[in-house]
C-alpha cells in the first residue's frame, strides 16, 4: 500500500527504524550570522576555518626550526621533492573512515582540500 493511500506507513517505518535518516549538511552559519547558500560556499567556509594560514609570525620556536630545516637544500643524491602524483596517491590510499593526526580531519576532507589547493 502506498503512503498516499495509507499515511501510517511512514510512521510505522520511522518507528521501526526503517526510515533513511541520513542527512547531508549543506549549510553552515558564517561568522556574521548568515548561512552559506550552496555546497561550494560551505566548503570554502570549512577550508578557511579548519585549514589555518601559513603565517610565519605565528610560528613557535619549534615551527621556526622546522621551517628553517625544510628550506635547506637536500644533501643526498637520491633525495628529491615529492611529485603531485605521489602526494595524491598517499592521500587517496588513506582510510576514509580514519582521522589521523592532530587535526582529526578524515582522508575525504584531505582529498577535497588537496584537489582544491593543488597547483600544477
Amino acid at each position: 500500500m502506498s503512503t498516499a493511500a495509507n499515511p501510517w506507513n511512514a510512521v510505522y517505518n520511522f518507528a521501526g527504524g526503517k526510515r533513511n535518516t541520513t542527512t547531508q549538511m549543506t549549510t553552515l552559519r558564517k561568522p556574521e550570522g548568515t548561512l552559506t547558500t550552496d555546497t561550494r560556499e560551505t566548503l570554502h567556509l570549512m577550508l578557511d576555518n579548519f585549514t589555518p594560514e601559513d603565517n610565519e609570525q605565528d610560528d613557535s620556536d619549534y615551527h621556526k626550526q622546522i621551517r628553517t630545516h625544510t628550506q635547506q637544500p637536500t644533501t643526498r643524491a637520491n633525495d628529491r621533492e615529492f611529485t603531485i602524483e605521489e602526494i595524491r596517491d598517499a592521500i587517496e590510499s588513506m582510510d576514509n573512515k580514519k582521522a589521523p593526526g592532530k587535526t582529526a580531519s578524515t582522508a575525504t576532507f584531505k582529498t577535497t582540500r588537496f584537489k582544491y589547493y593543488q597547483t600544477p
